[in-house]
């Protein structure tokens, strides 16, 4: 009798933990666990990637903006966040049937996908692959300009940039990230939050997936031409966007919207600013529905 009294209130005090937190199941594909969070209960659903080495929790401005009007989805990729690192293989076709995972298995409609940094190239492969599961795509300052094949100078320095991971991580995403992706006037908190996320990273995994990330950006040309979507970008006005070269390639056109002198950050840097334009972005994508 004992014995069955405490199996009760085990399951009880389980069950009123996972209600009192509200803590989602998470999805699973192929035995990895994908972690996400979730709000709002509209019609419409905002799903939002995060990039290279952070997490979901860098959309918490955008969540708070945009629950009451839509509902929003934030996930942490596998090998990174919480999500699980039980794979072999990191790239960006696996990253694709994570999201279609996500949206199946959370019966999510008409879906806006949103990808910060590296996963603007996940959004256009997954735009490509399986377009009637989305209702539109939007970068967050990245796709600038369509990647195009590496010359042979290119290649010689991609190879000594990774041996360079190899033997020395911290120090050489330390080198270049701090050079590129970060403005004289980006708070401290910011630079220190995401260098913390890369440092405290899985870095063979980190490394995999920006291996992959070179591939698969140089198929850009090749993925922009294959849309079924106008491509938006929202992006920091630091770094211009080749308009010639986009209005070439993407084959339904596309709009960017400015964030002005941020770093590669700017739905955490500048989140007002932020949020106003990717509302003009979606009341474009709602008209055109």
């Amino acid at each position: 009798m004992r014995q069955i009294t405490c199996i009760f209130l085990v399951i009880f005090f389980i069950s009123c933990d996972r209600s009192a937190t509200n803590k989602p199941i998470d999805v699973i594909r192929n035995g990895v666990q994908i972690a996400y969070n979730s709000c709002g209960d509209a019609d419409t659903t905002l799903l939002f990637v995060h990039g290279w080495c952070i997490n979901k929790e860098y959309w918490d401005p955008q969540v708070k903006f945009f629950c009451p009007s839509y509902k929003v989805v934030t996930i942490d990729l596998p090998g990174f966040g919480l999500s699980g690192k039980n794979r072999t293989t990191w790239n960006f076709d696996e990253y694709t049937e994570d999201i279609k995972a996500v949206i199946e298995q959370l019966h999510l409609k008409n879906v806006i996908l949103l990808g910060h940094s590296m996963s603007g190239d996940l959004i256009l492969n997954v735009s490509n692959k399986y377009p009637r599961l989305v209702a539109g795509i939007v970068g967050v300052d990245n796709l600038h300009e369509p990647g195009a094949p590496m010359s042979a100078e290119q290649q010689k320095e991609t190879v000594a940039f990774f041996d360079m991971l190899s033997s020395g991580f911290d120090s050489t995403v330390n080198k270049y990230m701090t050079q590129s992706l970060f403005q004289p006037s980006t708070d401290t908190a910011i630079v220190n939050r995401v260098m913390n996320n890369v440092f405290t990273a899985d870095s063979a995994i980190a490394t995999s997936v920006l291996q992959s990330l070179v591939e698969i950006s140089q198929k850009e040309k090749q993925l922009m031409q294959g849309l079924s979507h106008k491509l938006y970008l929202l992006n920091s006005d630091v770094v211009p966007v080749k308009t010639d070269s986009l209005a070439k390639y993407c084959s339904k056109a596309f709009h960017a919207e400015w964030v002005h002198a941020t770093g590669h950050y700017p739905m955490i840097e500048k989140p007002g600013e932020f949020n106003a334009a990717l509302q003009n972005i979606l009341h474009s994508i709602g008209e055109k529905e």
